[in-house]
């Protein structure tokens, strides 16, 4: 009797842990599930924020991804992007460089590379600068072996050597080589490209031409329209150069430096309205709505510089103590010396034409 109530004994003893040990295993498969699809939203909203060009939302839902897995080549690459974007373009290098080391065959991976690479030229000493370039070069020529179809990896180096000087490695022999090869993968990027090459070589009519073409075979191509704006405004015709880049804000951007050519267009606008006297309502429109981008590339004016352009609208239009307001704002903790010397010679222009009406 006694071997049978401790055979029974151990055996309720055994139920019981065997149910402790389904219990927390079914309990930690739950949060390991729930943590999953933590992720997996984290994921979503992050690629979703991304699309919609909020930055600041997309990187935190892709750190939280990426605190999950440290080896996922996707957060790491779009971490890039978005490092890119805001002008951070060592952060950028580090985020593209480990996603190269997760996924080596990757022609994306390479090209962003590159194209964070090509961002530093303007920041770094002329002494650095050969090495930089010969780290752009590596990761874009690796960009065409990987995908040689890669119209996106060709264009990336004909920009570099259409626009490089020869003893950095610009050639227009090789940008010429690039073209025939984009014009062979799309015939409105070729038509472009062709553009670029005579813009170079400072043959407006013929860059025209291929340019307008370009756009019209693909009118709602930003990159496009913002390059006929850039040649319009070149050749002095200012009030269509404001023209092609206001359209510009009304067209959707199809990748990350569209988005940036849309504010640069922007700041084409101000600009070209500042400076011409022209379209003031349309150039005061384009630099309020340009102080409030959320990217950062070293072709944007800084938001100091698009304030004195504004001033200079609001003189236009008559409204000095609005600029004299605008002005002095600026002039508080400037460091640009040859911005506070603009700043000054202005303030006492409108200083003299308050104390003439006055």
């Amino acid at each position: 009797m006694f071997k049978q109530l401790r055979s029974l004994s151990l055996s309720l003893r055994s139920i019981q842990f065997k149910r402790n040990i389904f219990s927390k295993t079914l309990g930690f498969t739950l949060i390991i599930s729930l943590y999953t699809d933590v992720v997996m939203a984290s994921m979503d909203t992050a690629i979703s924020a991304y699309q919609n060009n909020d930055y600041v939302l997309s990187k935190e839902h892709f750190l939280i991804a990426l605190s999950s897995n440290a080896n996922n080549e996707q957060v790491h690459h779009y971490l890039g992007r978005i490092a890119y974007l805001q002008g951070e373009f060592e952060q950028a290098e580090t985020y593209f460089m480990r996603a190269i080391a997760l996924n080596a065959k990757s022609s994306k991976n390479f090209y962003w590379l590159a194209v964070t690479l090509s961002g530093q030229f303007t920041t770094v000493s002329i002494f650095s600068t050969f090495s930089l370039v010969d780290r752009f070069l590596n990761a874009a020529q690796q960009a065409v072996i990987l995908e040689q179809n890669s119209l996106l990896a060709h264009e990336g180096l004909l920009k570099f050597y259409v626009s490089a000087p020869s003893i950095l490695g610009g050639s227009l022999k090789q940008a010429k080589k690039h073209a025939m090869i984009i014009s062979k993968l799309d015939e409105a990027a070729g038509h472009y490209a062709l553009g670029r090459i005579h813009y170079q070589e400072k043959e407006f009519k013929q860059a025209e031409q291929q340019i307008r073409l370009a756009v019209a075979l693909k009118p709602q191509r930003i990159r496009y329209n913002y390059g006929l704006g850039l040649l319009l405004s070149t050749t002095e015709r200012y009030i269509e150069a404001i023209d092609i880049f206001s359209g510009i804000a009304k067209l959707q951007a199809i990748d990350p430096f569209e988005r940036i050519n849309i504010w640069l267009s922007m700041d084409k606008v101000g600009s070209i309205s500042a400076q011409s006297g022209e379209k003031l309502t349309l150039g005061e429109k384009a630099i309020t709505h340009y102080l409030h981008r959320n990217v950062s590339n070293p072709k944007l004016s800084t938001t100091a510089r698009a304030k004195f352009r504004l001033a200079t609208i609001y003189q236009h239009q008559g409204k000095n103590e609005q600029a004299v307001q605008l002005l002095n704002e600026i002039l508080v903790n400037q460091h640009s010396n040859e911005l506070k010397k603009s700043i000054k010679k202005q303030l006492r222009k409108l200083e003299s034409i308050s104390d003439d009406n006055g």
